[in-house]
């Protein structure tokens, strides 16, 4: 499975750097260059170069974690991803900040996929991951995404 997220401090090599959100940023984060990166409300999404893994990294207030959810929850049903048993949870670390993962079995327009979320509170913001893929499509791409998991740094 994905994402030994004990998570590496190494980033990617060739990669562009973030820092989420925009205004007020609560962390950085290096994506390779190859990915495709677009800004959307609440940070930036990222898609591998071939199109088979989805990431977005998004930061908001304590106010606005409902509306940051129920985007989210538009987006699912948009791309037709319907979760289909209980969440596995595990703790893990980025660069200092505790969080919780969460991976959700779910199906898709092409059969078994997986969601993976992930939250980290870094004082009054809260950062929250998503990568959307299947087992197999994370496996193919796995070192790009244990080098961006492992580039997420607090901004402090």
């Amino acid at each position: 499975m994905i994402v030994a997220l004990t998570l590496s401090l190494a980033g990617p090599v060739c990669a562009k750097n973030f820092a989420f959100p925009e205004s007020n940023p609560t962390a950085t984060v290096a994506i390779p260059n190859s990915w495709k990166t677009e800004s959307i409300e609440y940070g930036f999404e990222a898609r591998s170069p071939d199109n088979d893994v989805y990431l977005s990294i998004e930061s908001v207030s304590a106010k606005a974690i409902d509306k940051m959810l129920n985007a989210n929850m538009a987006w699912m049903k948009t791309n037709k991803i319907k979760v289909t048993g209980k969440p596995k949870e595990n703790d893990v670390n980025f660069g200092g900040l505790p969080g919780k993962m969460q991976t959700f079995p779910a199906t898709d327009e092409n059969g078994d996929t997986q969601i993976i979320l992930v939250f980290a509170e870094s004082e009054q913001r809260l950062i929250f991951i998503t990568l959307w893929a299947s087992e197999e499509e994370q496996k193919a791409n796995d070192k790009d995404i244990n080098a961006i998991m492992g580039s997420i740094k607090a901004i402090q």
